[in-house]
């Protein structure tokens, strides 16, 4: 009975129905209510069957040596050391050293790449190409050349990875070449892989196709994409939002004292309010899901569906990320008084989102707040991939499940305290907070 009143409380309250909205507008937003338009089709014999990532050296060193060459030319790498884009601009020490890795790859001299290629001169470090710039030519190689140098240095010099350059040894370099750079280039040794392109086979495209079929379903694949958009663009952040505003109503409405005396266990009041929040966030979740998922089943009339898979995708995968986003709110509320759950969470969400740009595809490590599996309709046939990383996800969503509780845990203790006199953690914070706030009016003053 009390949980049912605290879901009706909650489901009645202004923030839970913006709440609600901003869900709607965030996933209609993403296209999940048009997948319609991206249908799985049977690959044919004779077709395109897209393309795939495998270390193929011959197609990895000359992509990876053009792209190094592009930016040393510029002085101007691009990287994602934290999730982050950057744009590393570097010292002309390190610069020297950039050449001296393109020197050893490519057997050109290093004290004329810098000449040719970044144009240092006596006079600074501005790193530019000139003239007609770089040029490809039919064997993987590559050209520099300038006008004005054309005068003076008629020999246009080439670019080539050399005949006798070990595979292994190139991607060392490479290594130091992501080092020099802070780390989260593409040059790093395990992103190399992503300059090796081959296009499926026609075998190769029925087999991801069955498997869609058998194992997923059809379903599973645009329900597991639905969850992909669902948890990192409205489900990992939003519920934080809806847990402070609540608990904070609570408390200017002076309902502490009230709550604090009722006869009812601290333990079931917060587990109560908690779950209260947990369901009334996963409900429109579950109806959305369905209502992405259904507008399929008529295209698949010929094929047995799984009817199950967006609410199996909503427990298995979403509610984890409710579940902390919620825990943190209420923690972190009850902790301090204050919405700096807002904060903590909003943080977390940011570097998550951006951690995640490239592993987009299959971002699936342990303490991923939200699991990330997009590649676009291409989604919808990369269920092996799925299948590989399932072990990952699973250990994810138990351990985020846990954290919850923990946290949950926590907020019972505290709120316990409270209840007897014994915790005065609300007063602290906000004397904190008041101090900081005088402190910085009277610098102003």
């Amino acid at each position: 009975m009390l949980l049912l009143q605290e879901i009706k409380k909650i489901v009645k309250s202004v923030p839970y129905l913006i709440f609600v909205a901003a869900v709607v507008i965030g996933l209609f937003s993403q296209g999940v209510f048009r997948f319609h338009e991206d249908l799985l089709e049977e690959p044919q014999p004779g077709g395109s069957y897209g393309f795939k990532h495998e270390e193929i050296a011959e197609q990895i060193m000359p992509a990876a040596l053009r792209d190094l060459l592009t930016e040393f030319s510029n002085n101007n790498y691009t990287t994602y050391p934290i999730g982050f884009i950057k744009h590393v601009k570097l010292s002309e020490d390190k610069q020297e050293r950039m050449a001296e890795i393109l020197s050893e790859i490519t057997g050109n001299d290093k004290e004329r790449i810098l000449q040719e290629v970044a144009g240092i001169t006596s006079g600074g470090s501005d790193f530019q190409i000139g003239g007609d710039g770089m040029q490809q030519d039919g064997n993987g190689g590559f050209t520099i050349s300038s006008d004005d140098k054309q005068q003076s240095s008629p020999e246009k010099m080439t670019f080539a990875v050399r005949d006798d350059m070990d595979y292994a040894r190139f991607k060392e370099l490479m290594g130091q070449a992501d080092d020099l750079l802070g780390g989260g280039s593409n040059y790093a040794v395990d992103s190399l892989i992503g300059y090796g392109t081959v296009p499926l086979t026609y075998e190769e495209a029925k087999e991801q196709y069955d498997l869609a079929v058998t194992s997923d379903r059809v379903t599973g694949g645009y329900a597991r994409l639905f969850s992909d958009y669902a948890g990192v663009m409205v489900l990992s952040i939003l519920p934080v939002f809806l847990a402070v505003i609540l608990s904070m109503k609570d408390r200017r409405a002076n309902m502490e004292a009230l709550i604090y005396t009722k006869k009812a266990s601290a333990a079931k009041l917060t587990f109560i309010r908690y779950l209260a929040l947990v369901i009334a966030v996963m409900v429109p979740v579950i109806i959305l899901s369905y209502v992405s998922n259904m507008m399929v089943w008529s295209s698949y009339s010929g094929i047995q569906l799984d009817y199950l898979a967006p609410l199996k995708y909503d427990f298995g995968w979403l509610m984890p990320s409710v579940m902390i986003s919620t825990a943190i709110g209420m923690f972190l509320t009850e902790l301090t008084g204050t919405p700096i759950a807002v904060a903590v969470q909003g943080l977390w969400w940011m570097f998550d989102v951006n951690l995640g740009i490239k592993t987009v595809h299959s971002g699936y490590s342990l303490f991923r707040l939200a699991p990330r599996h997009n590649a676009g309709a291409d989604s919808l046939f990369r269920t092996q991939d799925y299948l590989d990383h399932f072990q990952n996800l699973v250990q994810n969503r138990l351990l985020i499940a846990g954290i919850s509780l923990v946290l949950i845990l926590l907020t019972i203790l505290i709120y316990e305290a409270k209840r007897k006199g014994k915790f005065g953690g609300n007063a602290f914070f906000q004397k904190a907070v008041s101090g900081i706030r005088n402190r910085k009016n009277q610098s102003q003053a």
